[in-house]
């Protein structure tokens, strides 16, 4: 059985869950990316995330790399539902950072950044697996 090692993204996406919201992996032309939809009530798919005012969050350019080699730090930008840009966020870490307090550190400004934008929001519900 093969281990695939924990990524960078993973480890924000756990941040982010933790915090109420949700993130998917994306990529275009080799590179890879968190996205996630601003509205907390937009559907919660990766492919409606590029429809509306979005967040995309960047490590270096491999947000799929294994946590282990993290060595460019998190940064997160708004775009809007065409998908052109609009502000950063968050340009990373002044300082550098482990894979786990840099994705802590991004997830705690991006959802900063969205209640101020948005006001309070309550979390999405937690998934559940369900089988058959």
């Amino acid at each position: 059985m093969t281990h695939t090692p924990t990524t960078e993204g993973d480890l924000l996406r756990a941040e982010l869950a933790a915090l109420g919201r949700h993130a998917f992996l994306g990529g275009d032309r080799g590179v890879t990316y968190l996205i996630m939809a601003v509205d907390p009530a937009a559907p919660d798919d990766e492919t409606a995330a590029y429809g509306v005012p979005h967040i995309l969050m960047y490590a270096g350019e491999q947000a799929d790399r294994p946590a282990f080699d993290h060595h460019e730090p998190w940064s997160a930008h708004l775009h809007g539902s065409d998908g052109d840009y609009v502000a950063t966020i968050f340009d990373g870490s002044p300082t550098p950072l482990d894979a786990a307090a840099d994705a802590a550190l991004c997830a705690r400004v991006v959802i900063a950044w969205l209640r101020n934008y948005l006001g309070n929001f309550p979390p999405r519900p937690k998934r559940f697996c369900t089988s058959n």
